[in-house]
């Protein structure tokens, strides 16, 4: 997996200037934006049990490459301990032009495309980034349900033509 696949996981942030709908319409979204700032601290930390606690037990995590789907907390456990490997520890910085969302009672959902900067081995990194969650309520306490990334990785991907 590369740095992109890795850092996906945690592109989701509170940082950079992005548009945000979702937060004028349900003062909820703080809630669901404090999940992912814990989640991104743990992941950049490389802190598997923090990353774990964001998580409801039966999550779904799916990537953009074949095999890139994992379920339940064991194979996230495993994912994410390979994805630590995959950038060097604290060495992220997330920006997004876009962020859309939407919650309701027990369910809710958040979007945004960016950019990722990063080290790798100490060598300066950046890709593109989409990332969707899905997010459920349980017991009063928000969880990912689900998660996708998607990111180009090639140096020569094509852009999209307009």
């Amino acid at each position: 997996m590369t740095l992109a696949g890795v850092t996906a996981i945690a592109a989701l942030s509170s940082t950079g200037e992005a548009q945000d709908t979702a937060q004028a319409e349900n003062p909820e979204l703080e809630k669901i934006r404090a999940l992912l700032k814990m989640h991104d601290d743990a992941m950049t930390s490389h802190d598997l049990k923090g990353v774990l606690a964001t998580f409801a037990p039966k999550a779904v995590i799916i990537g953009s490459g074949p095999g890139e789907l994992w379920s339940g907390q064991e194979e996230i456990k495993d994912a994410y301990q390979h994805f630590f490997e995959g950038f060097d520890k604290g060495k992220q910085d997330f920006h997004y032009n876009h962020k859309f969302g939407g919650l309701s009672a027990d369910m809710g959902w958040l979007v945004a495309s960016g950019e990722i900067k990063g080290t790798k081995a100490g060598k300066d990194v950046a890709f593109p980034i989409n990332i969707s969650l899905t997010v459920t309520k349980s017991a009063g306490k928000w969880l990912f349900a689900a998660m996708h990334f998607s990111t180009l990785t090639s140096e020569s991907a094509e852009k999209p033509k307009k």
